[in-house]
């Protein structure tokens, strides 16, 4: 018969090597992520609006209305931005004022082309969204409860910073050239 130490040893051994098979399993399948719910603040504020959920086919007309408008949005930073940037930044190190502020209007004047297409693809992505909305009967008591803040809701639906994603320049944020860096040559 085993004694009580042997015993004891013995299940201690069995409770750490099931402790390690556990947590290899769990490296193993790597973290489990949730995925986000695109329309989950909008959900929560039609809640807090106490106007009626959204429907299995609002949620499935919204959802495709974020995709498209994602898709519709450049991926890359912008070419002309790009060299524009990097004309300037050259004409700033050759110290040629004149060739620097040339290139600044061409920045100035491609952030605002830029700019006005993606606040042009806004303006139909939450008229799209309000239309989804107003046929559900949510659009109305949303903008009795959050005014013109249902606009920064809605516009939350595209998703990112600022006036909705991505920047001027493509890409996340500002885009290329707000700060570029060059590698040494």
């Amino acid at each position: 018969m085993m004694s009580r130490g042997k015993f004891v040893s013995a299940i201690a051994l069995l409770l750490c090597a099931m402790a390690v098979a556990a947590i290899t399993t769990q490296a193993q399948q790597g973290p489990q992520r949730r995925e986000r719910d695109p329309l989950g603040f909008l959900k929560r504020a039609i809640t807090d609006a106490s106007a009626p959920a959204l429907t299995p086919d609002q949620e499935a007309q919204l959802k495709s209305l974020i995709i498209n408008f994602h898709d519709a949005q450049p991926n890359e930073p912008d070419d002309v931005l790009r060299a524009a940037h990097e004309a300037y930044n050259d004409a700033i190190l050759a110290g040629e004022l004149a060739v620097a502020q040339a290139q600044a209007t061409i920045i100035a004047n491609r952030s605002a082309e830029l700019s006005k297409i993606r606040l042009q693809a806004l303006a139909k992505f939450q008229i799209d969204v309000q239309a989804v909305l107003k046929a559900g009967g949510q659009w109305e008591l949303l903008k009795t409860k959050f005014g013109d803040r249902l606009v920064g809701i809605v516009g939350s639906l595209a998703g990112g910073p600022g006036f909705g994603g991505r920047g001027p320049g493509g890409g996340h944020g500002f885009g290329f050239g707000f700060a570029p860096t060059r590698k040494p040559e």
